[in-house]
């Protein structure tokens, strides 16, 4: 017993000469420095003094540094002004399963918008509900929470189908506010000759939506056509 207390008075003899508290290590370089693991159960209590105790943050945010000699604050993703992905999707089939789209027939292309198809990604690899929801049945995207939407699909289409004298045409793909009312946020435009097999599309827009704005993936060709593999990310730009 003794032997402990003796132990104890020397450790705060040693903090009140050196002010600084090392574990593991004789030489600490701040007020407390542990030279190993450090496993907090509870909260971690940053801020506050010697009456007033420290924010623990709330659900979801994360520690940021104000530099030497501030107290760090508690942030949320939201207000650091970047890209927060809220979508990932892929297309790994082909649609129709058997047969083809009808082709416009004719030029130009962006007049037919009753030869349209709708690209739908039958793989959802990841949706955040908080900002949109998607429906599969139909390709349709719902915005949820208002803001600026970065929309980058990669887009396939399959000829191979066609005969020969039957694949040279204009391809015709772009990112489609269907409500409140029907406008192209981004398209891209393509002619290809004769015996071109397989088109490759990519797009990109950044648009600003409200709730329950929706919006589509929109595709036509001149000749008959399929839609195969592809996949899109859609990000949300934070305040």
């Amino acid at each position: 017993m003794k032997k402990k207390l003796f132990c104890m008075a020397l450790f705060a003899v040693s903090v009140i000469h050196h002010a600084q508290v090392g574990i593991q290590t004789p030489t600490p370089q701040n007020t407390l420095h542990v030279n190993g693991t450090l496993q907090v159960v509870k909260d971690l209590n940053v801020g506050g003094d010697s009456r007033t105790k420290g924010n623990s943050g709330n659900k979801g945010e994360f520690l940021m540094s104000n530099g030497t000699g501030n107290t760090p604050v508690w942030r949320n993703i939201e207000s650091e002004n970047f890209l927060k992905v809220i979508f990932v999707g892929n297309k790994t089939d082909i649609s129709p399963s058997s047969g083809s789209y009808t082709g416009t027939g004719t030029n130009p292309v962006s007049t037919h918008e009753s030869y349209s198809q709708t690209y739908i990604y039958n793989v959802s690899n990841k949706i955040d509900t908080a900002y949109l929801t998607y429906n599969s049945s139909n390709g349709i995207f719902t915005v949820v929470k208002p803001g600026f939407y970065n929309i980058v699909p990669y887009i396939t289409y399959d000829l191979s189908l066609n005969g020969n004298g039957y694949t040279a045409g204009t391809a015709n793909s772009y990112i489609q506010k269907v409500s409140p009312s029907t406008v192209s946020l981004a398209a891209i435009s393509t002619g290809h000759g004769e015996r071109t097999l397989g088109i490759n599309h990519n797009l990109s827009s950044i648009s600003f939506f409200n709730a329950g704005e929706t919006f589509r993936i929109r595709c036509r060709y001149t000749q008959s056509f399929r839609l195969s593999s592809g996949n899109i990310h859609i990000s949300y730009l934070t305040p």
